[in-house]
C-alpha cells in the first residue's frame, strides 16, 4: 500500500498523455471521465485502507469531484448526443454544486487541522487572495456583470465560477502558509488543487481574450483537470492521508524569503495593473476605483501583518527574558536543597559587606557542618544522606530571619550571612537552629564577625577556622573566631 500511490501516478499520468491522442468523439469523453472517476475511486479506497482521521470529510471531498465528473459527462451528452450548445447549461449546476461543496469540505478540514488562532497565516492568505481577486475582478467578474448578451441567470453563473475559484484559492493558500505536517499526501493534495485552479483560470482567460486554443490547446487545458484528479487519488492512497486532517500545533514561524517574495509580489499586482491599463488605454484607467481600493486594502493588510510580526517578536523577547531569568535562578540554586549555591554565595557576600560598610552595621558570617555526615551516609546510604541534607536545609531556612542568607557551600557544609547582627545574635540564631536539625543529627558551626576592613575571603577563612575549632572541641557546638 505504501507504493500503491506511486504506481497509480505512473499509470494514470501515462493515461493522461494518451488522452492527447484521442479524437474529439465519445472516445475522448470516455477516456476523460474514466481518468476522473479513477481518481475518485482511488481516493475513497486509500482513505478507507489508511484509516484516515476524519475519513468522512475526505470521502465527501471525493464525492465533490465525482459530481464534477458527472458534470463533464452531462456536458458531453447534450453537446455530442443532442448537438446543443447552451449557457447556462445543466452541467453548470453539477460544476457549481461540486465547487460549493468542495469549499465547505475544505473549510471543515482546515478547521480540524488548524484549531488554534493564527492571525499571521490568515492575513497572509487574505493578502495573496486579495491580489488575485483584483485580477479576477478586472478580467472576469466585471466583464461578466456588463455582458448584455447574458441573461440574469447566465450572469450569476458566470460570476459564480471565479468566486468559487477564489474561495478555493484562499483555502489552498491558507493550507500552504499554515503550520502543520507537510507530508507526501499534503503535497499531492496541494499540487492537485493548484493544477485544477490553473486549468480553470486558463479556460476563463482563454474565453475572456477570445483565444482559440485549438485541439492541442484544449487537450492541454483538460490535462490540468485530469492531473488534478490523478493527484487527488494519489493523495488518498498515500499513507500520509491518515493524519492530514488531524489537529496540528500552530507555531510562530520565521518569515522566510519565499514568503516575503510571495507577499511582495502579491502587493505589487495592484500598481502593475494600474500601469498596464494606463499604458494600453492612453493613460486612462477604467478600473481606477477597484485598483485604488485594492492598493488601500493591501496596505492595510500589510500593516496588520507587520503588527502581528511585531507582537510575535515582543512575545519571543519576553519569553527569552523569562527563560534567561529562570536560567539565572537555576544557575544560582543548589539542585538538591533548593538553597543558594556556592556561586550565588560568592556573589552575595561582597555585596553584603558593601552594604554593612555603607550603613555602618555589623555583619556576621557562620559556617555550618553536619556532624559525622560520612558515617550517616555509610550507615543509611547516599539516598538517606541526600534526604538529610534536603530536610536540614528546609528546617534551618524556616528558622532564619527575612534578611539572612543560607547557602550550600559544598557537600555537607553550609554558609550563613547574618546582617545587622554581631556574635551574640549569631549564637542565639544558631542555638535556635540546632534543635531543628532532622533525624536526630547535630551540626558544628564557626562564627566570625566582620571587622569592617577584611575581604570576604579573609572573613570566610576565619569562620572556617572557627568551625574546625568547634569540631576539634567535640562537635555539636558553636565556636567564635578570634
Amino acid at each position: 500500500m505504501r507504493s500503491a500511490w506511486r504506481w497509480y501516478v505512473v499509470i494514470l499520468v501515462a493515461a493522461v498523455l494518451g488522452y492527447f491522442r484521442t479524437p474529439d468523439t465519445w472516445l475522448q469523453t470516455v477516456v476523460y471521465d474514466s481518468i476522473a472517476v479513477s481518481g475518485v475511486i482511488a481516493m475513497v479506497i486509500g482513505v478507507r485502507r489508511n484509516r484516515a482521521e476524519a475519513a468522512h470529510l475526505w470521502i465527501m471531498f471525493a464525492g465533490c469531484k465525482l459530481l464534477a465528473a458527472c458534470g463533464d459527462f452531462v456536458y458531453a451528452w447534450y453537446a455530442r448526443h443532442l448537438g446543443l450548445s447552451l449557457y447556462p447549461a445543466p452541467a453548470d449546476g453539477f460544476y457549481l454544486v461540486a465547487g460549493a461543496c468542495e469549499v465547505a469540505v475544505l473549510v471543515s478540514i482546515l478547521r480540524r487541522r488548524l484549531p488554534a488562532r493564527d492571525p499571521g497565516g490568515l492575513i497572509e492568505a487574505v493578502i495573496i487572495t486579495g491580489s488575485v481577486s483584483l485580477i479576477a475582478w478586472v478580467y472576469l467578474l466585471k466583464p461578466a456583470t456588463q455582458d448584455d448578451e447574458l441573461t440574469a441567470v447566465g450572469r450569476i453563473v458566470a460570476i459564480s465560477y471565479p468566486i468559487l475559484d477564489l474561495l478555493l484559492f484562499m483555502l489552498l493558500t491558507r493550507m500552504l502558509v499554515g503550520g502543520g505536517m507537510r507530508n507526501g499526501a499534503f503535497r499531492l493534495l496541494a499540487c492537485g488543487m493548484m493544477s485544477y485552479l490553473a486549468a480553470d483560470y486558463a479556460w476563463a482567460f482563454t474565453d475572456h481574450f477570445q483565444f482559440d486554443a485549438g485541439t492541442f490547446g484544449s487537450h492541454l487545458l483538460d490535462s490540468g483537470y485530469l492531473l488534478a484528479f490523478v493527484l487527488y487519488g494519489a493523495a488518498g492512497l498515500h499513507p500520509g492521508i491518515r493524519d492530514l486532517a488531524a489537529p496540528v500545533q500552530v507555531t510562530e514561524r520565521g518569515f522566510s524569503r519565499w514568503r516575503l517574495a510571495l507577499l511582495t509580489g502579491a502587493t505589487m499586482i495592484a500598481p502593475v495593473l494600474l500601469a498596464a491599463q494606463a499604458w494600453f488605454d492612453d493613460n486612462r484607467v477604467p478600473d481606477a476605483q477597484a485598483i485604488a481600493g485594492g492598493c488601500v486594502g493591501m496596505f492595510l493588510l500589510v500593516v496588520a501583518r507587520m503588527t502581528v510580526l511585531i507582537r510575535q517578536v515582543e512575545r519571543q523577547a519576553s519569553k527569552l527574558e523569562s527563560q534567561a531569568e529562570e536560567l539565572t535562578e537555576l544557575a544560582q540554586r543548589d539542585t538538591l536543597t533548593g538553597l543558594a549555591n556556592r556561586r550565588a554565595w560568592e556573589q552575595a557576600l561582597p555585596l553584603a559587606l558593601d552594604h554593612a560598610r555603607r550603613d555602618g552595621t555589623l555583619l556576621t558570617l557562620a559556617v555550618l557542618d553536619l556532624d559525622h555526615f560520612k558515617r550517616f551516609n555509610d550507615q543509611y546510604g547516599h539516598q538517606a544522606g541526600d534526604r538529610l541534607l534536603k530536610e536540614a536545609a528546609a528546617a534551618w531556612a524556616s528558622g532564619l530571619r527575612a534578611g539572612d542568607l543560607l547557602a550550600r557551600y559544598g557537600g555537607e557544609e553550609f554558609a550563613l550571612i547574618i546582617p545587622c547582627g554581631g556574635s551574640r545574635l549569631a549564637a542565639e540564631l544558631l542555638d535556635r537552629l540546632r534543635p531543628l536539625t532532622p533525624s536526630g543529627q547535630t551540626f558544628s558551626a564557626g562564627v566570625a564577625v566582620w571587622d569592617g576592613q577584611e575581604s570576604s575571603e579573609a572573613l570566610f577563612a576565619r569562620a572556617d577556622a572557627a568551625l574546625y575549632e568547634a569540631k576539634g572541641a567535640g562537635r555539636d557546638r558553636v565556636a567564635l573566631a578570634a
